[in-house]
């Protein structure tokens, strides 16, 4: 009976060691990369935010980084790599598509644009108020570098080594002039329509409007291109794709 004992205790005990180092072996989900180029490997990632104190990650439930000594981190919501100096997770920009040379990265920022409803903000009383927008801004990394806006002149300077991404870049130049020209063309027409309205009232005091059909032409005219762009893939991001998948094969 001891003997089996013995052996039920001994076999529970290697169990419970081969679990240990099998939990050992498994690498970190998360980690923090530090300005002083240090990386903290983790399992336990956390961002606290409490009141009347600054913001920080804790690590491993006892372990706390200041957000500003952060320059990249891995978390269960991605990976991050940071945009500006600030306190807040507002601070990083998300990575949306890794490639072996590209990459893209977005953050949010609210814009706020005026609200001169004669009830004022939020319906009461008269004046003027704010509305909050929320817009996405998009960066792109080269070989794991530093965050660059993603436009079209920083694409031009970064791609120039791969002329499909360079084809492609030139095309989106194209239409965004085509564009422009064909938004002035609308509001042109929109402009002269509208002049050459007619409001006419009858002996009753009703009146009525004749309008122009240059009117609802120019107004095509102005969506056209905002139509268009819902329809075709942004040519920012094909000649990034491209640029990666070439490096590829």
């Amino acid at each position: 009976m001891k003997k089996l004992l013995s052996s039920i205790l001994l076999l529970l005990s290697l169990c419970m060691g081969a679990q240990a180092q099998t939990e050992q072996a498994q690498p970190a989900r998360y980690f923090i990369h530090l300005n002083n180029g240090q990386t903290i490997y983790t399992n336990k990632l956390k961002y606290k935010s409490p009141i009347f104190k600054q913001d920080y990650f804790l690590v491993d439930d006892t372990l706390r980084y200041s957000i500003q000594s952060v320059n990249l981190y891995q978390s269960d919501e991605g990976y991050f790599a940071r945009v500006s100096y600030g306190s807040g997770l507002d601070s990083f920009a998300k990575r949306v598509s890794e490639g072996p040379r590209i990459s893209k990265f977005y953050t949010s920022t609210y814009d706020y644009r005026p609200n001169y409803s004669p009830y004022g903000f939020g319906g009461y009383g008269y004046g003027y108020g704010a509305v909050p927008s929320r817009r996405r801004v998009y960066f792109f990394s080269k070989d794991n570098g530093p965050l660059i806006p993603l436009n079209y002149e920083n694409l031009k300077e970064s791609l120039a080594d791969n002329a499909s991404s360079m084809a492609l870049l030139q095309r989106h130049k194209r239409e965004r002039v085509i564009s422009t020209i064909v938004s002035a063309v609308g509001v042109g027409v929109t402009a002269i329509g509208v002049l050459s309205s007619n409001v006419t009232t009858d002996v009753y005091g009703n009146s009525s409007a004749q309008i122009n059909p240059a009117v609802y032409a120019g107004a095509g005219l102005i969506a056209l291109p905002f139509v268009i762009k819902l329809f075709q893939k942004d040519k920012l991001t094909q000649a990034m794709e491209v640029y990666n998948y070439e490096l590829k094969r």
